[in-house]
C-alpha cells in the first residue's frame, strides 16, 4: 500500500486504526454513491500486487489497483445472526466453477409452489427451472443450479440434514466447495465512482463497486437470476447478470469458498459495459484483514440478504 503524497509512517498508522459505527440493524442494497465525493484523508491507492492468501474461514477485502479511496467508500457491513438462517452446501462438477456446472443446496426454504413432480431418493419433490425442492429433516430445502435436472436431483437424494444443517454426500464426480450460512456474515464492498475506476466511457457517471463474501446465498441468487458465462478474471471463469445487484455485475470464485465481484450502476447493461467489468476485474487486488484495515472501511451491523 502507498499513500498519494503521505510518509511510509502515515501509513503505518491508517493500517493500525478501523472506524468501528454499530447502527442498527438494516438489509443488505445495491451499492451507491459515496457518502462523501472528498478525497480519502490519506489519499490512499493500492498498486499492484499479489492476491492476499485467504485464510480458511476468512474474508478478505478487495480493491481495484491504481485507483484512489474517496472517504467513506470502504465498508464491512456484518451480519450477526447470518448463522441462525438458513445453511447452504456448494456442490461443483469437477468442470465446475461458480455459477457454472454447479449447484447450490440450500435448508430450510418455503414450501414450494407450482411446479413438476419429480422424485427424489423415494420421495416426492417439485421441479422448476433449473431448481428442485423437495421435503426433509421436518422442513423443505432446495437445490438450485445450472446442472441437467438428474444431476440436481442426485445432489437432492444425496443431501442429508442433521440439527438443522444440511450435508450432501457428492455424487461421483462432484465435490463440495463449502458449507455456509446462506447470508455472509461479512459482506465487504468498496465504491468508486466509475470516473475514479477509469471507465467513465463505458459506465457513465456512475459508481463502480468491488465485493467479497463467503456464503452459498449469493451463488444461489446467480442461478435463481440465469447468470452467464463470461470468460475469466485472473484466470478463473466468471459469470455477468443484469438482475442482481447495480444495473450489472461479474462474479468468479479468487478461492475455493469465496465469491469476489465487480459490479457498477448508472449506465445501460451493454456489451460495452461487460467488457468494462472485465477490465476492472483484472484490476482487483485481494486484501487480508491489515491491508482491509488500511481501507478505512466502516463496519456496521445489517441483514445481508441478496434476495
Amino acid at each position: 500500500m502507498i499513500a498519494a503524497g503521505a510518509t511510509v509512517g502515515a501509513v503505518a498508522v491508517l493500517t493500525a486504526g478501523i472506524v468501528a459505527v454499530s447502527g442498527p440493524d438494516k438489509p443488505h442494497q445495491a451499492a451507491s454513491a459515496p457518502a462523501s465525493s472528498s478525497p480519502h484523508p490519506s489519499g490512499i491507492v493500492f498498486p499492484d500486487g499479489p492476491d492476499a492468501t485467504v485464510a480458511p474461514g476468512q474474508t478478505p477485502g478487495m480493491v481495484i489497483k491504481w485507483a484512489a479511496l474517496d472517504g467513506d467508500s470502504a465498508w464491512d457491513q456484518r451480519d450477526r445472526a447470518s448463522g441462525s438462517g438458513p445453511w447452504t452446501v456448494t456442490v461443483r462438477r469437477h468442470d465446475g466453477s461458480v455459477g457454472i456446472n454447479s449447484a447450490v443446496v440450500t435448508f430450510p426454504v418455503p414450501a414450494p409452489g407450482k411446479g413438476r413432480a419429480v422424485e427424489v431418493g423415494g420421495a416426492s419433490g417439485t421441479a422448476g427451472d433449473g431448481e428442485i425442492t423437495w421435503r426433509i429433516g421436518g422442513a423443505y430445502a432446495r437445490v438450485r443450479g445450472d446442472l441437467p435436472e438428474p444431476e440436481l436431483v442426485a445432489i437432492a437424494a444425496a443431501t442429508t440434514v442433521t440439527a438443522g444443517r444440511p450435508a450432501v454426500a457428492p455424487p461421483a464426480g462432484f465435490s463440495v466447495t463449502a458449507t455456509a450460512p446462506s447470508r455472509p456474515r461479512d459482506l465487504r464492498e468498496v465504491r468508486y465512482l466509475s470516473a475514479a475506476a477509469g471507465e467513465a466511457a463505458a459506465l457513465s457517471e456512475g459508481v463502480t463497486f468491488t465485493g467479497v463474501v463467503r456464503c452459498g446465498g449469493f451463488e444461489d441468487r446467480l442461478y435463481a437470476a440465469k447468470a452467464r458465462a463470461a470468460g475469466t478474471v485472473h484466470g478463473k471463469p466468471a459469470v455477468v447478470t443484469s438482475a442482481l445487484e447495480g444495473d450489472g455485475l461479474l462474479a468468479w470464485e479468487p478461492t475455493p469458498g469465496v465469491v469476489a465481484y465487480v459490479g457498477y450502476s448508472g449506465a445501460p447493461f451493454t456489451g460495452a459495459a461487460v467488457a468494462a467489468l472485465h477490465r476492472i476485474a483484472e484490476r482487483t487486488r485481494l486484501l487480508d484483514p491489515q491491508q482491509w484495515q488500511a481501507t478505512g472501511a466502516q463496519t456496521t451491523n445489517g441483514v445481508n440478504d441478496f434476495g
